[in-house]
């Protein structure tokens, strides 16, 4: 069995994913200086945005997946994420 690390998300107005971790703790991810970036343009598209949904180890929107090592790498290089507690 594969560790779980991401209990739940949210995708919320104006493109920022809120992110539940299991430790209890939570982040805000900003993904808007992302959605120029090929990989990531489908979740310009509200209804592929809103779509997001985790199996504990990446977030998916549909066929567009992010793991949740690129989730923590993405907050530590300050690209738009920022921690809750």
């Amino acid at each position: 069995m594969k560790r779980k690390y991401i209990l739940d998300v949210e995708p919320m107005a104006d493109f920022i994913l809120r992110v539940n971790f299991v430790s209890g703790s939570s982040m805000l991810l900003d993904m808007k200086p992302h959605l120029d970036k090929v990989r990531f343009k489908r979740l310009a598209d509200e209804g592929v945005w809103n779509s997001a949904v985790t199996n504990g180890i990446f977030v998916r929107f549909g066929d567009v997946e992010i793991s949740h090592d690129e989730i923590l790498s993405m907050a530590e290089m300050g690209d738009g994420a920022y921690e809750q507690g």
